[in-house]
């Protein structure tokens, strides 16, 4: 399969992370809490992946240079990018914050062509503005314009500190991770040193007394949901580094954010009560699907 294919497989595995997160997350006073299940649990489940695929040694025969870039993106993704983008969310929900973030894709695109030198076509650059743009009308919630005073009037700085952060943190990532892959026979080598690297940091946050009462507060069912949110996060993270080995990275980022389409369907069919569905969302699954087909 092409690289363009694993990243839409990854899109869809991440739309059911959030699946299973939205209704985690309305368990738990501390949304951040649920990092502490859902990132750690991907090094066994990664470890099992390169078992059975015969690729367990590859983890030994990573060049330190790919260690350092592939654990800084682990850190940013998994720690710096999750804990912004949740901090938005408590803030001021995840509409907007949906829509503030999606600049991950023009500063991959950005930075993919011009630090790694990799290909730029109008037909790159239309799919890329009709996905961020298809994605921002279809997030877009009527209730926000019922004030006359548009969709973003009334935001905290602080809403657009994180969430633009989550946004160029997950921007980045991309490119570190397909820098560090350079020195990686498997990509899921390349999985499980950023997992290790985002969990070690995570562990460390366990020194304050609040986070372990917290975690150990959790009910059992609310785990099982982080666990899930988890599970699915493991797998398109999976696929995603497999498409940064197969494609460019300013053609598998764009791809990736085509998940709030999936979101879109999954969550009418699993969380309606929970969501809300709105018109403009036609519109803006027709110019994710067109800019879609442009990148592929």
């Amino acid at each position: 399969m092409s690289g363009s294919i694993f990243a839409i497989l990854s899109a869809l595995s991440y739309a059911f992370n959030n699946i299973f997160l939205r209704r985690a997350v309305l368990r738990v006073s501390d949304a951040t809490i649920g990092t502490l299940i859902s990132v750690p649990m991907a090094v066994p489940f990664v470890i099992v992946v390169l078992v059975l695929t015969g690729q367990l040694g590859s983890i030994f025969e990573v060049s330190w240079q790919s260690y350092l870039w592939l654990s800084l993106a682990g850190i940013l993704h998994y720690v710096i990018g999750r804990a912004l983008y949740y901090n938005g969310v408590q803030l001021v929900g995840a509409n907007v914050t949906g829509i503030l973030w999606r600049v991950n894709a023009p500063v991959t695109v950005i930075l993919g062509i011009s630090l790694l030198g990799e290909p730029f076509s109008w037909q790159l650059a239309t799919g890329v503005l009709l996905i961020v743009i298809g994605i921002t009308v279809a997030g877009l919630n009527p209730q926000m314009f019922h004030s006359g005073k548009g969709p973003f009037s009334g935001i905290p700085p602080k809403a657009f500190v994180f969430a633009f952060g989550a946004g160029v943190s997950w921007g980045i990532t991309p490119i570190l991770i397909k820098i560090g892959l350079q020195g990686v026979g498997s990509p899921a080598a390349g999985v499980f040193i950023s997992f290790l690297a985002a969990t070690i940091v995570l562990s460390i946050s366990l020194l304050r007394r609040g986070r372990r009462t917290g975690l150990a507060g959790m009910t059992g069912r609310t785990a099982g949901l982080f666990f899930g949110a988890g599970l699915c996060s493991c797998i398109a993270n999976l696929m995603r580094y497999i498409a940064l080995s197969l494609a460019p990275a300013s053609v598998v980022s764009p791809l990736n954010s085509i998940a709030p389409i999936f979101l879109l369907a999954l969550s009418y069919l699993f969380n309606r009560e929970l969501e809300i569905f709105s018109k403009p969302v036609i519109v803006g699954v027709i110019a994710v699907v067109i800019g879609s087909i442009l990148l592929v």
